[in-house]
């Protein structure tokens, strides 16, 4: 190692124990590390853009962690191509006392594929160290420094990481040629005190003294109430081209006919495969199923970080070969294939996952975390989910659902919204038989059906399972009888339907209540409860947020036994407030047959703290109502 270069490394690594030997010396203010999970002591972001195509990152941090639940901020991961560097890198790891416990070196990190294939990305690599901590408290001092050839996507700053992260100092420097054009969203700033510097070519913030918020019942995602900035450049690089916009419509002719366009090399072969699938086909959407199934039963998904290689996909012959890709890739391959059926459809940008985050429109940049296809029709939009072998075509994927995503056309780039289901589309119909025996027991006959979001998470907890695992998560989502038996279990995943379909048969011992006079305890919903209720928060900080809505329809046919009878049927139940509707319905069909209907809707929404107690009592109702029972005489 050249002199120069190790006499650098000792002075940085000697500034690292300075810097932590400091803050120990200081005792953590009491109003920062109540309630706290971890204390950012010291961070500092230094992001200098020295041209078109560099960029200069360097970022260090002193964070004092206090239980497992922040362990998370020790694990220190940086991705790396050729086209961004690890200058260096190190980490020091002290007790509560002070005392160093490590040292780690660039050397003592793992150093692997960022895909873990050999065949795909071979340049994207990733180095990561996952420190395993002895006792609680611990801090960890970290620095590294990065250079970027890539400056279409600059790191934003969000001082506060998390809920319940408390936060002593933490600054955000960024430095550029006064030539360049830099756009900067501010998000969530209003309740707090936020210093900053803005010039021509330097931008800077900084904050001190934050509290950690709590993560309260039903707290909305913390990147849409904690600060942050996101900042973006006119001029930038990525992938080897040079692209210049001042507006999506630019930036995503850039996008379209540097990164895009030049990825597509389907062979001869694959393009005379497609037309022979579609050849007797005249409908588009039609043609678009089948495209869109070939792709499914032909490929599977990979993970490969967004960060790396930027959105440019793998070129659309090597999917073809290998049978398989990251998002990027598989959505190109299959707007490849839509482009050589006649399909009309937008290769497009998301920040995917279940809380919903939008394209920043004030930043016209590389930015989410996730490519889809988007086809336009006359009458709607139709949104492809190419990573997924289950979905049906068309299915409305709460991973993408009710987002501005940006889609790049031939004309340019547009801020679109994603499609938004509506609660009555995020339905659980339930059609179930089921007889109470003399003895107490039960035996069921029961027919689910789920739609929209609901479809999704019945699809991800029972399709593919083994007989064996398929009981055991059966008898988890039936959990509040006991003693279940199955005697048939069958799943289908109708995509044809776009719904998730169960047919179950079972029976359990002393599902009622036989009281000391032979009289029966029956609670009549045996089927679908709500059993959970926020819970209580005193004195709430924050909004509390329905993400997304749904509905749920039971309809029973209750049997009883022949030598029972109703002393009393309940009067029907009915609720209906901003939160959603509730409605219950008890009817007697002959002396020993009883039809149980019940239906709940729930809105989705924003809301304010003030109005958390009265969701709460909504909820309490609907328990009360989940557990209502009726006796049966004995004759």
């Amino acid at each position: 190692m050249p002199k120069k270069t190790v006499a650098t490394l000792i002075l940085f690594l000697s500034f690292l124990q300075v810097i932590a030997q400091d803050y120990f010396r200081t005792t953590i203010p009491e109003h920062l590390s109540k309630n706290a999970n971890a204390v950012v002591q010291f961070e500092n972001y230094s992001i200098e853009l020295v041209s078109q195509d560099k960029m200069l990152i360097h970022h260090k941090a002193a964070i004092t962690i206090f239980n497992k639940n922040a362990d998370y901020l020790a694990d220190l991961t940086l991705y790396y191509d050729k086209g961004n560097r690890i200058n260096q890198v190190s980490m020091i790891f002290y007790d509560r006392y002070g005392n160093r416990i490590k040292k780690v070196k660039k050397k003592d990190f793992d150093d692997y594929s960022a895909t873990g294939s050999a065949n795909l990305y071979t340049d994207n690599r990733v180095i990561h160290y996952n420190y395993v901590p002895i006792s609680y408290p611990y801090t960890v001092v970290y620095e590294y420094e990065k250079h970027h050839k890539y400056t279409a996507f600059i790191p934003q700053w969000m001082p506060i990481r998390s809920y319940e992260v408390g936060v002593i100092n933490s600054s955000y420097t960024f430095s550029y040629p006064p030539d360049f054009k830099i756009q900067k969203v501010e998000s969530n700033f209003d309740d707090y005190e936020i210093k900053k510097i803005i010039s021509k070519a330097l931008i800077k913030y900084s904050i001190s003294n934050i509290e950690p918020i709590k993560e309260e019942a039903l707290s909305p995602s913390y990147f849409n109430i904690l600060p942050r900035v996101k900042l973006a450049s006119n001029k930038f690089h990525l992938a080897g081209v040079d692209g210049t916009a001042d507006n999506w419509k630019d930036f995503g002719k850039w996008m379209h006919n540097e990164l895009l366009a030049s990825r597509n090399n389907l062979s001869q072969e694959t393009v005379l495969k497609v037309k022979e699938l579609i050849k007797d086909v005249s409908d588009p959407m039609e043609r678009a199923r089948i495209i869109y199934e070939y792709v499914q039963n032909k490929t599977r998904y990979i993970s490969v970080q967004v960060e790396i290689g930027g959105w440019q996909p793998m070129m659309t012959d090597d999917v073809d070969r290998l049978g398989y890709g990251d998002c990027k890739a598989l959505t190109f391959y299959t707007k490849a294939l839509m482009d050589v059926a006649e399909v009309s459809s937008f290769y497009t940008a998301v920040y995917a996952g279940k809380n919903k985050r939008n394209i920043e429109k004030e930043v016209i940049s590389v930015q989410g975390n996730h490519a889809f296809l988007c086809l336009p029709t006359e009458k709607d939009t139709i949104w492809l989910e190419c990573t997924s072998q289950k979905a049906p075509f068309g299915y409305k994927n709460s991973f993408t659902d009710d987002r501005d995503v940006l889609a790049i056309t031939p004309e340019g780039g547009k801020i679109i919204h994603t499609t938004t289901n509506r609660p009555e589309s995020n339905l659980q119909e339930t059609i179930a038989s089921y007889t109470i025996n003399s003895n107490g027991s039960i035996q069921a006959d029961a027919e689910v059906k789920s739609y929209g979001t609901q479809y999704v998470n019945h699809l991800y907890s029972f399709d593919g399972l083994s007989p064996k695992d398929l009981d055991t998560k059966m008898k988890d989502y039936f959990d509040f009888i006991n003693n279940l038996n199955f005697s048939k279990i069958e799943v289908t995943n109708n995509k044809d339907s776009k719904r998730y379909e169960e047919s179950v048969s079972f029976s359990a011992d002393n599902y009622t209540l036989i009281n000391s006079d032979g009289s029966m305890l029956l609670t009549l919903n045996a089927l679908n409860r709500i059993s959970a209720v926020p819970k209580r928060v005193k004195d709430r900080k924050t909004p509390f947020e329905i993400p997304r809505g749904y509905q749920d329809i039971d309809t029973y046919t209750i049997n009883i036994p022949q030598n029972y009878g109703l002393v009393e049927l309940p009067k029907p139940i009915s609720i209906d407030n901003e939160f959603g509707t509730y409605s219950l319905k008890i009817e007697k069909r002959s002396e020993t047959s009883l039809l149980y209907t019940r239906t709940i809707l729930l809105n989705k929404g924003l809301y304010s703290k003030e109005k958390y107690e009265f969701y709460r009592k909504f909820q309490k109702q609907i328990k009360k109502h989940e557990k209502l029972k009726i006796i049966l005489k004995k004759k």
